[in-house]
């Protein structure tokens, strides 16, 4: 304990000067804290009884308990017990490639194995365990688990890991056998080969998910190769807290909501088992940010249940199980039950097993931490929120006794930044159930990759093809565009400031990097004026090479042309669009449906409302730029 104790000590103290620089931080860890853990010290601490990936023989116990008196419990567990049932019906697992990628065996691989482990460890029905066996066997035979996107290996050794240790070592001892093989063979030795650890000191998901995965894998042979697993530890404990200071300071994930889910996931399912395993997650959970993005995903769900889905993310889960699956982990860690909201858990828990879906990669996990959320104490939530970082956002909600379900969610950042859009400046607002401004979000890879090549779609630098995709450019967003030209890909839109009022917030972004040349200075400042309006205003310096300044609001709301600028219809709500300056603007309406592209986005029914301006009239304004978004009930 001893050991543990001063491991956890120096960790905190690490911590404690990352609060300063970020920099430093993650330079400190990995040159302090870097093979502190031993070949002795897993042989000294490592739990031998199983389960001890996450669960633990007395949690399994409470957990069985919870199940017979927890109605929260019992249903979920029911939803896995129907999805066990579901699996042995199906094919087993082939290796089969989806374009350069295994990723969709191996996440089917990961939620059967951890479904029919759960489901067996707490049952002890044989049928589970037998057909467990039988898909263990069948993916530790494929012929690796394509390293060369190393995504796919980390998901299922993942996988494999924990159908052997929630199996409770009653698997074939030859199965046993074949899958640490395979763990150590297909997943923890290739890891270090270079051309497959590229991942290692990412700032991305990939760091997260590839170092969450592989140690849990290194858990579970730890027994037979001790010192295996220290090497792929100690490398984790060090560079996981380069992709988890991206969480600073306020818990902004860049990557947005969809990302949020993947890498938190394989955080949370790291310092769980870190925990059960060992007794100590390294006070990983304590880097600044970290906790606090619980609120931040809470704040990026709009009252339609929809996510304000920046970046490569979709618009739904976010009244998913799997958010609340992980929500639950940090209801326990802040012991504040608005975090898992009981009730709305089990209407999607109920819809899920309704839908026959199947269950996400945390099954067990989540079993664990859901049964530890009753009698919690509620804090409230804030209605208006800030958070900084390298994407800064703002949130204005309604207030507490309004019904016009207001909703803005507003952001800066740059583009060349992973999964990154031209999208600082854009934002999307709801009123009254509708989701007026859109943003078009994930677009699928594959297709994309196809077209585009790999370096195409994924290079960020400012002549990539990824920005002639319109779910990738500014021209698909609710932004500015000045002299029709995309936005400077490494230009870096701050946050000026943000003022938490009860009746107008308001916060500002510096939009200038964005235009270099075109504008000596753009700022643009968001105001919550009342529960039905919306004020945006732009405040622009011209250069003599302005020509010309496009006000732009992408929707999927039918459209017309007004005097004052466009009404806007959709579920038989109405919103304005009012130009109050300059009055001179070209008003216009594109139809993006189809889009530019035969490769682009298919979006039904989606549109591009534009104010278009020349640079001589927006001189006449001082450069200023007012546009109101106001409901059918505002007076």
């Amino acid at each position: 304990m001893k050991i543990i104790s001063s491991l956890i000590i120096l960790f905190l103290s690490i911590v404690l000067f990352f609060q300063a620089r970020a920099d430093e931080f993650t330079c400190a860890v990995n040159s302090s804290f870097s093979d502190s853990i031993s070949e002795n010290w897993i042989i000294k601490h490592l739990q031998t009884d199983e389960p001890k990936i996450i669960l633990s023989k007395r949690r399994l116990n409470e957990i069985k308990k919870a199940i017979k008196k927890d109605s929260i419990v019992n249903t979920y567990y029911d939803y896995l017990y129907q999805n066990a049932e579901s699996i042995l019906s199906l094919p087993i697992l082939e290796r089969k490639m989806v374009g350069r990628r295994l990723l969709t065996v191996s996440r089917d691989a990961l939620s059967r194995m951890g479904i029919l482990s759960t489901v067996f460890a707490v049952s002890n029905e044989k049928r589970f365990l037998t057909r467990l066996n039988e898909e263990i066997i069948a993916v530790c035979n494929f012929t690796d688990w394509n390293p060369s996107h190393f995504l796919d290996v980390a998901e299922m050794a993942y996988g494999v890991s924990i159908g052997l240790d929630w199996s409770l070592k009653k698997l074939p001892p030859s199965t046993i056998a074949l899958a640490k093989k395979a763990l150590v063979e297909k997943a923890l030795q290739p890891s270090f080969k270079e051309k497959y650890s590229r991942w290692v000191k990412n700032k991305n998901n990939w760091n997260q998910v590839c170092h969450g995965g592989l140690t849990i894998a290194a858990i579970v042979v730890a027994d037979e190769h001790p010192g295996l697993a220290a090497r792929i530890m100690n490398r984790a404990i060090a560079n996981i807290p380069i992709a988890l200071a991206q969480y600073g300071p306020d818990g902004v994930y860049p990557e947005g909501a969809s990302y949020w889910a993947y890498g938190t996931s394989y955080t949370l399912l790291m310092l769980s088992a870190l925990q059960s395993a060992f007794q100590t997650d390294f006070a990983l959970e304590k880097i600044p940010g970290f906790i606090e993005s619980a609120l931040f995903v809470e704040m990026l769900t709009g009252p339609s249940g929809l996510y304000y889905n920046y970046f490569d993310s979709r618009t739904t889960n976010a009244w998913g199980l799997e958010k609340y699956e992980l929500l639950a982990w940090f209801a326990g860690k802040t012991k504040n039950r608005n975090y898992f909201n009981r009730e709305e858990f089990m209407l999607a828990a109920k819809k899920a097993r309704h839908d026959k879906l199947l269950a996400s990669r945390l099954s067990g996990a989540a079993l664990h931490w859901i049964s530890a959320t009753r009698d919690l104490p509620q804090k409230a939530f804030p209605e208006n929120w800030k958070g900084d970082g390298p994407n800064p956002l703002i949130i204005f909600k309604s207030r507490k006794h309004s019904s016009s379900n207001f909703y803005l969610a507003a952001k800066g950042g740059r583009a060349n930044i992973s999964h990154g859009h031209m999208d600082a400046g854009s934002f999307i607002f709801e009123l009254q159930g509708v989701r007026w401004s859109v943003d078009l979000g994930l677009q699928g890879y594959t297709q994309l990759e196809e077209k585009l090549g790999l370096k195409g779609l994924w290079s960020s630098t400012k002549d990539s093809k990824r920005w002639t995709l319109l779910s990738k450019n500014n021209f698909g967003h609710s932004t500015l565009t000045v002299n029709d030209q995309l936005h400077q890909a490494n230009g870096n839109a701050t946050l000026l400031f943000f003022v938490d009022s009860v009746t107008h917030p308001q916060g500002q972004f510096d939009l200038g990097p964005l235009f270099p040349d075109k504008l000596s200075a753009a700022t643009r400042t968001f105001r919550k004026l009342s529960e039905e309006r919306l004020e945006i205003m732009d405040s622009l310096t011209l250069t003599s090479k302005t020509e010309t300044v496009t006000w732009a609001m992408v929707t999927q709301a039918e459209a017309e042309i007004t005097n004052e600028g466009f009404l806007l219809t959709q579920d038989g709500k109405t919103l304005a669009v009012t130009l109050l300056s300059p009055l001179n603007a070209e008003k216009k309406i594109t139809s993006l449906d189809p889009p530019p592209l035969e490769y682009d986005m298919q979006v039904p029914n989606l549109k591009r409302i534009t104010f278009r301006m020349e640079a001589a009239a927006l001189k006449e304004h001082g450069g200023n730029i007012n546009v109101h978004l106001s409901g059918e009930d505002e007076k």
